[in-house]
C-alpha cells in the first residue's frame, strides 16, 4: 500500500473520523450553496444583476463580522452552547429572508435579512478544523485530516451549486433556500451532539484582547484570503452573467461545480504527496498557479468550454486551503485557535463581497463576461504579491525539513522536539 493510501486509510480507522466527515458534509453543502441560492432568489425577484451582488454581498459582509465573534464565544464556551443558538437564530433569519422575497422583495429588505442570515450562521466549519487537534494526535495523520477537510469543502462547492440549480430549476429559488437552511440547521445540531464536540475543552487563552490578530503571520495570511475571496465572488457572478449570454441558466451551477471538481482532484493530488519545500514557499507557487487557471476562463467561447476550463480553473484551490490550513495552525496563538480559523473565514467571505459587488458593477454596466473572469485572476496575482514567505517563518514537517512546527494537543500548543520555542 503506498504510503498516502495508508495515512487516509489510518485517519479513516480513527473512532470518530467517519462521523465527523459526514457531519460536515450536511453542514458545510449548505454554507457552500446558499450564497448562490440566495443571488437566484434576489436575480428572480429584484431582475437585477447589481442589486443581487449588494443582497449577496449583505450576506457576506455580515457574516465576515459575525463568524469570529462565534468562534470566540466557541473557544470560550466550548461547542454545543454556542452553536446550537447560533442555528436557532440563523433559521429565524432564513425565514425572514423568504417571507420578504415574497412579500417586499425590494433590495434594501433583502439586503437586511441577507445580513442577519450571514450575521448568525453557525462556525461550524471553524470548529471542526480546531477539533481536529483534539481527537487525532499524530501530527502527519492530522495534516492528512486537514487534506480530507478541504476535500469536504469541495465536496460541498460541487453539491451545493448543482442541488440549487437542480432544485431552483423544479420548484424556484425560495424552495432551494429554505433546504439550504434546513440542512445547516440540522447538521450543525448533530455536529454539536457529537462526543469529540460535547467533550472539547477551550484552552487557557493566551495574549491580549486581539487574541489571533495580534500575530503578523495571521494578518497577512487573513489579507491574502481577503483576496482569493473576491475572486471567488467574483466568479461565482461571472458564471451567472456567462449563462444569462448563452440563455442557459443551468449553465452557472455547472460550472461552479465543474470548478468544485476541479479543487477536489488538486487536493487530492497534492495530499497524496509530501512536499519537502515549506508551507510559506509553497503558498506562493500555488497562487500563482491559481490566477492563471482562472485567467483561462477569459478565453471560453461557449458553455462546454467554459464548464471544461473551470476544471482547470479550481484546480489550485484545495491546495491553497490545505496551505493555509497548516500556516494558521502554526501562526495562531494558543487558545485562538477555532477565532483564528472563523477569522478566516470572516476574511474569505468579505472578500466574496468586494468580489460580488465588483462582479455585479461589471456586470450592470455591460461589460463582457471575458472582462469580469480576467479581474478575478487579477486578485490572484495580487494574493501572491501579498504572500511573503518571511512573515510565515517556520519549518513545515520534520521528516521532510528537518524541523517540525509546533503540535497542537485539544487546543493547546505543545512545542515539538526542534520547532521554533
Amino acid at each position: 500500500m503506498s504510503g498516502s493510501a495508508s495515512q487516509y486509510l489510518r485517519l479513516w480507522r480513527h473512532r470518530w473520523v467517519p462521523s465527523l466527515l459526514v457531519v460536515g458534509v450536511c453542514a458545510r453543502v449548505p454554507l457552500q450553496a446558499y450564497v448562490f441560492a440566495v443571488l437566484l432568489l434576489a436575480v428572480e425577484r429584484t431582475g437585477s444583476y447589481l442589486a443581487a451582488g449588494v443582497v449577496t454581498a449583505a450576506s457576506g459582509v455580515a457574516y465576515a463580522v459575525g463568524v469570529p465573534v462565534h468562534g470566540r464565544l466557541v473557544d470560550r464556551f466550548g461547542h454545543t452552547r454556542p452553536l446550537t443558538i447560533a442555528a436557532g437564530v440563523n433559521a429565524l433569519a432564513f425565514t425572514g429572508l423568504l417571507l420578504a422575497a415574497h412579500l417586499a422583495p425590494s433590495t434594501e429588505v433583502l439586503a437586511g435579512w441577507a445580513a442577519a442570515v450571514g450575521l448568525s450562521l453557525p462556525p461550524v466549519a471553524a470548529a471542526a478544523r480546531a477539533l481536529w487537534t483534539s481527537v487525532i494526535a499524530d501530527e502527519g495523520i492530522r495534516r492528512t485530516a486537514l487534506t480530507v477537510d478541504a476535500m469536504v469543502l469541495d465536496l460541498a462547492l460541487i453539491a451545493g451549486p448543482l442541488l440549487v440549480t437542480a432544485v431552483s430549476a423544479a420548484a424556484g429559488p425560495s424552495w432551494a433556500v429554505g433546504g439550504c437552511a434546513f440542512v445547516l440547521l440540522a447538521g450543525t445540531l448533530w455536529f454539536s451532539t457529537l462526543p469529540p464536540s460535547r467533550s472539547w475543552t477551550p484552552a487557557r487563552r493566551a495574549g491580549s484582547l486581539a487574541g489571533p490578530l495580534k500575530s503578523p503571520g495571521v494578518l497577512l495570511l487573513l489579507a491574502v484570503s481577503v483576496l482569493t475571496g473576491a475572486l471567488l465572488g467574483v466568479l461565482r457572478l461571472g458564471f451567472v452573467e456567462f449563462a444569462d449570454a448563452e440563455s442557459d441558466p443551468a449553465a452557472g451551477g455547472m460550472a461552479l461545480a465543474a470548478f468544485g471538481a476541479g479543487s477536489l482532484i488538486g487536493g487530492l493530488l497534492y495530499g497524496a504527496r509530501s512536499w519537502r519545500s515549506d508551507a510559506s514557499a509553497r503558498l506562493r507557487v500555488i497562487l500563482a498557479g491559481y490566477a492563471c487557471g482562472v485567467l483561462l476562463l477569459a478565453a471560453a467561447p461557449n458553455v462546454p468550454a467554459l464548464v471544461a476550463l473551470s476544471v482547470s480553473a479550481g484546480f489550485f484551490l484545495a491546495p491553497f486551503v490545505i496551505c493555509n490550513f497548516e500556516l494558521v495552525g502554526r501562526c495562531s496563538p494558543e487558545g485562538t485557535l477555532t477565532e483564528a480559523f472563523s477569522w478566516g473565514i470572516t476574511a474569505t467571505f468579505a472578500g466574496s463581497a468586494l468580489g460580488n459587488l465588483v462582479a455585479g458593477t461589471l456586470a450592470g454596466s455591460g461589460t463582457p463576461s471575458a472582462v469580469v473572469f480576467a479581474v478575478a485572476a487579477g486578485f490572484a496575482v495580487l494574493a501572491a504579491l501579498v504572500a511573503r514567505p518571511k512573515l510565515l517563518g517556520g519549518r513545515e514537517t520534520a521528516d521532510s525539513t528537518g524541523t517540525a512546527p509546533p503540535q497542537r494537543s485539544g487546543n493547546a500548543v505543545q512545542p515539538s522536539e526542534k520547532g521554533p520555542s
